[in-house]
């Protein structure tokens, strides 16, 4: 029998909690002194210590263009500036990093920080159990780059607050502009030009264009081993994603990385679950017909984005027409040497045969990147070593890499992308940044606008640019209205843990009967009944209902 880890991990924690077995406490000796630690400098000053020290932290390796994060010259420069060095627990890129995370606090086997991703329910569980600590004392007192950060942006520290006025987690704010549309679709521009095709601008229009590309030889090796759409598991790569939204809208993968809210979305202030809808039905027919002429690649629903760019990157010739993900980059190389992360250009949004025609919007609420674990020796510490992430030139060493290396401070007259005085310019290409010199983004960040757009402008073939320029013109036009738009939600604290029972147990159903759907595997017209009965008692109803109270109440 497969184990459902999700659900296991849920109830494991449920149980522990329940019992107060968690190791409540075991952080630093109980003899200890209470009080600030000696040797923590006060906020802005550095280093944070005056003695150098070690802490211990988990995170998540999600990105394939850092080879390693322990052994990495953002580590070291962070020694350097600070006096603490971290000491890494690393979840490796393409595996469950939640779920080795929820395991490890199973079984109070963890360490003194928590990098990455925290949901506001987790936050809930492990914040009320006292396994991370409240932020809000040492906010006031070493925050001053939080403060800054919450002033900035107000609907992070909503978000990040708790009911009770807690808060638990740094966070993360990329107000990244096509981050905001994302995910899209990608199409080999070369293709299209070579066969005179325009681009798609309906499903049937997108079909036609697969089709083309399975038959006419597009990459003209003679061979017939053209893969008209891919995709891949992770970073919004989904096939359905896309698609889907020209039949219903559908914010993403439920309990995936789209966070809790997956394919839900509000309709005149009701939560709506997309993936039950007659609509999602018909949209599930259409791809499952794309997939039955042989215009999706089977491999889209099991590949990881090492597969997937080693696909895109394939080095006789171009195999891919069509390219699920947020952007280029996952299944090509920025600034690489085939060029290919220029030739693919965004598919506007879809008219499906209702008219429906449109994007994803995810408005930047932000998220708890920083947790401080009751096993903190010096939590004063850690939060300073957080809270200095946030410092320019600790953020562009993490975004970027090195100083005078990979980026350098913009001179006077410099302008950004948004016409400005710019604020940084890059010396190099994001594909070409040494994979042990930054962390790509991992850990608290403050990413705004300004921030981004106030990059140098490096011309029309500047990655930045380009994203910027497809999304303004392709997707922006169809972005869905914000009243469509969950926001994160808090649960009760009797109620949080059966929230992420049922949104992992949902979640994992979902995800398996769509691709079966897909693929066939199943009969949409003989199991669609079958499934939202499944659905139910599995506890959809019960799932929905209790996220329409979180919202009613927030």
């Amino acid at each position: 029998m497969k184990m459902n880890w999700k659900r296991w991990t849920a109830w494991a924690l449920v149980s522990l909690f329940a019992a107060g077995a968690l190791f409540a406490g075991g952080g630093a000796d109980e003899d200890e002194e209470a009080g600030p630690k000696q040797g923590v400098t006060p906020e802005g000053v550095f280093p944070i210590v005056d003695e150098k020290m070690s802490i211990t932290a988990f995170i998540a390796a999600g990105d394939t263009l850092v080879e390693d994060y322990q052994d990495n010259d953002f580590v070291r420069y962070l020694e350097e500036k600070t006096n603490i060095h971290l000491e890494l627990d690393i979840a490796p890129a393409g595996t469950d990093a939640s779920q080795k995370r929820n395991i490890l606090l199973a079984t109070g086997d963890y360490p003194e920080i928590f990098i990455g991703g925290f949901g506001k329910a987790e936050t809930q569980i492990y914040g009320g159990q006292g396994v991370i600590i409240p932020l809000n004392d040492l906010i006031a007192e070493y925050g001053v780059n939080t403060r800054k950060a919450f002033a900035d942006f107000p609907l992070v520290k909503a978000n990040l607050t708790l009911p009770d006025g807690t808060i638990y987690t740094l966070p993360t704010v990329n107000e990244c502009f096509h981050c905001s549309l994302a995910p899209k679709m990608w199409v080999y521009q070369p293709w299209l030009d070579k066969l005179g095709l325009d681009m798609p601008a309906t499903t049937d229009e997108f079909k036609d264009m697969l089709i083309a590309f399975r038959d006419l030889d597009p990459n003209g090796n003679g061979l017939k081993d053209e893969i008209p759409l891919s995709g891949m598991i992770q970073f919004d790569g989904g096939i359905d994603g896309f698609l889907m939204r020209a039949f219903v809208y559908s914010p993403g993968n439920i309990g995936g990385g789209y966070g809790s809210l997956g394919r839900m979305y509000l309709d005149e202030g009701r939560i709506t679950a997309a993936f039950s809808r007659p609509a999602f039905r018909e949209g599930l027919i259409y791809i499952n017909d794309l997939y039955r002429e042989n215009l999706i690649a089977p491999d889209a629903f099991i590949q990881d984005i090492n597969q997937y760019l080693a696909l895109g990157e394939n080095p006789d010739t171009v195999l891919m027409g069509a390219a699920a993900g947020p952007h280029m980059g996952v299944f090509t190389q920025f600034d690489g040497e085939s060029g290919r992360w220029l030739e693919y250009k965004v598919v506007p949004p879809l008219e499906g045969p209702g008219g429906l025609r449109i994007a994803r919007y995810n408005p930047p609420y932000g998220g708890g990147a920083w947790a401080i674990t009751d096993r903190a020796a010096n939590p004063e510490a850690a939060f300073r070593l957080g809270d200095a992430f946030y410092e320019k030139d600790v953020m562009l060493h993490n975004l970027y890499g090195r100083e005078g290396i990979e980026w350098a401070w913009a001179e006077p007259g410099e302008l950004g992308i948004n016409g400005l005085q710019a604020v940084w310019k890059a010396l190099v290409g994001r594909g070409e940044i040494n994979s042990t010199s930054w962390w790509n983004q991992a850990g608290p960040n403050i990413q705004s606008a300004a921030f981004r757009l106030g990059q140098v402008n490096g011309g029309p073939e500047s990655l930045e640019v380009v994203l910027f320029n497809e999304t303004k013109v392709k997707m922006e036009p169809y972005q869905a209205d914000i009243d469509m738009i969950i926001p994160p939600l808090t649960f009760d604290e009797d109620v949080t843990a059966e929230h992420i029972d049922l949104e992992g147990t949902l979640a994992t159903y979902v995800n398996e009967m769509i691709a079966r759907f897909i693929v066939g595997d199943v009969d949409i017209e003989d199991g669609w009944d079958d499934y939202l009965a499944e659905l139910e008692r599995i506890g959809l109803s019960r799932y929905i209902e209790l996220m329409q109270e979180a919202y009613d109440n927030r």
